[in-house]
């Protein structure tokens, strides 16, 4: 009899462990993902932002008349893209319970209204350059 409550006592152990090592793998796992979703968010938002600033600094390049569009790819985190101090793109993501700006600064200055962009999606963005020498910006 003491043999078997032995080896039933081994088996709980050994039970025991394994659903220790598995649920360690598996928090390690989750956090993984979570981890690489918001990165993944992030990056999408600097490439928006980063193709945004250089249509806008190759249209100021060229002058007027130049004009062309571009197709950006804006996360499912994000909070506003908008225009600051006409140099600045900002793209505002939110990463939990924080915000992160993502922005390109520009060679000229840049006018426009790119507030329509308020959630995920493709979108095509106009940049012209006007004949005052500054670069308009719109989401099409």
């Amino acid at each position: 009899m003491k043999n078997r409550a032995q080896a039933s006592l081994e088996y709980m152990i050994m039970l025991a462990l394994s659903l220790g090592i598995f649920a360690a793998i598996l928090y390690v796992v989750s956090t993984l993902i979570t981890t690489s979703s918001v990165q993944i968010g992030v990056d999408a938002a600097i490439r928006a932002s980063s193709r945004m600033k250089e249509a806008a600094d190759f249209i100021y390049v060229h002058g007027y008349p130049s004009k062309t569009q571009v197709n950006v790819y804006i996360p499912p985190n994000i909070e506003s893209v908008s225009i600051i101090d006409n140099k600045t793109i900002n793209v505002r993501i939110g990463i939990k319970d924080a915000y992160t700006d993502v922005y390109g600064i520009t060679k000229g200055t840049v006018l426009g209204d790119v507030s329509p962009i308020t959630r995920e999606g493709y979108y095509v963005i106009s940049v012209e350059s006007n004949s005052d020498n500054t670069i308009n910006v719109t989401v099409i």
